[in-house]
């Protein structure tokens, strides 16, 4: 891809740190490789991302390290 769907500007190659979720289970992967917007920074994945991202949700019960994050629910209006 070479230009941006939203906003038209160029696409470049990027590593990003990407959150994933499946079946309510989260996992980040780090230094995905993925296609960044440089103008607005949407992400593009391709075919190898999202097979990356598959795998590790499916190592997400023996991760490389943990993170807890704090978790806030809003108020319904």
């Amino acid at each position: 891809m070479k230009t941006c769907y939203f906003c038209k500007g160029p696409v470049a190659p990027a590593r990003v740190d990407y959150m994933a979720q499946a079946h309510n289970q989260y996992v980040m992967v780090q230094r995905l490789a993925v296609e960044r917007c440089v103008q607005c920074g949407e992400i593009y994945l391709d075919v190898a991302a999202s097979r990356e991202i598959d795998k590790a949700l499916a190592r997400a019960a023996s991760p490389d390290s943990h993170l807890d994050v704090p978790v806030v629910v809003c108020a319904e209006p």
